[in-house]
């Protein structure tokens, strides 16, 4: 599971362009290596069928484009929703790297979300925010070629290249770095 983890959150510094290297704090002293990224996508989709037997909603988005989706059993009100409803769906990831010291923090993962719905007998609609954090060990640090290897508690270990080289000398072979993801989702129901 944490070889996972420590996948993911390599795959996501490399593809979305982050880096644990990312900008510098200015608070003075604090001259470790931090960066913070937010990406926010906002939808708002029409309701054009229902099918409530096979718990089915076809949306339509604002270019056109439909899809049918399948709704669970654990959706509270799927009865209220009707066809010509607006879905809102309003979903946001952020990651957050920041270098530490070695003795700073200890390497591990935790992970943690919070769920809410609305009311029996209201729209449908729901709010998800999961937050998971990643502590990592730098490993090795290659300036010549401006690359850190990560290695988590397990001894598994990632390679990336920091959108700063420079800030490869303001850290060492020892140091943790806590690598934070944030998602939210929240949709909302409202009558046309």
């Amino acid at each position: 599971m944490k070889r996972m983890i420590i996948a993911t959150f390599s795959l996501l510094a490399l593809v979305l362009g982050f880096s644990f290297a990312g900008n510098v704090l200015a608070s003075g002293a604090d001259n470790i290596p931090s960066t913070t990224k937010k990406v926010v996508v906002k939808q708002r989709l029409e309701v054009l069928a229902i099918d409530h037997e096979k718990r089915t909603v076809q949306l339509k988005d604002a270019s056109g484009f439909t899809q049918t989706i399948t709704v669970g059993e654990g959706a509270r009100n799927f009865s209220q929703l009707a066809v010509g409803d607006i879905v809102d769906v309003n979903r946001s990831k952020s990651i957050k790297i920041k270098a530490f010291g070695a003795d700073s923090v200890n390497a591990g993962a935790e992970a943690a979300a919070v769920f809410a719905r609305t009311p029996e007998g209201q729209k449908p609609g729901a709010a998800i925010v999961g937050s998971e954090v990643v502590v990592v060990t730098i490993a090795a640090i290659d300036l010549e070629n401006s690359l850190v290897t990560l290695k988590d508690k397990e001894g598994n270990t990632s390679v990336l290249s920091p959108e700063i080289p420079s800030n490869l000398k303001k850290v060492k072979v020892g140091d943790k770095v806590a690598i934070m993801l944030t998602q939210t989702i929240s949709i909302t129901v409202e009558k046309n």
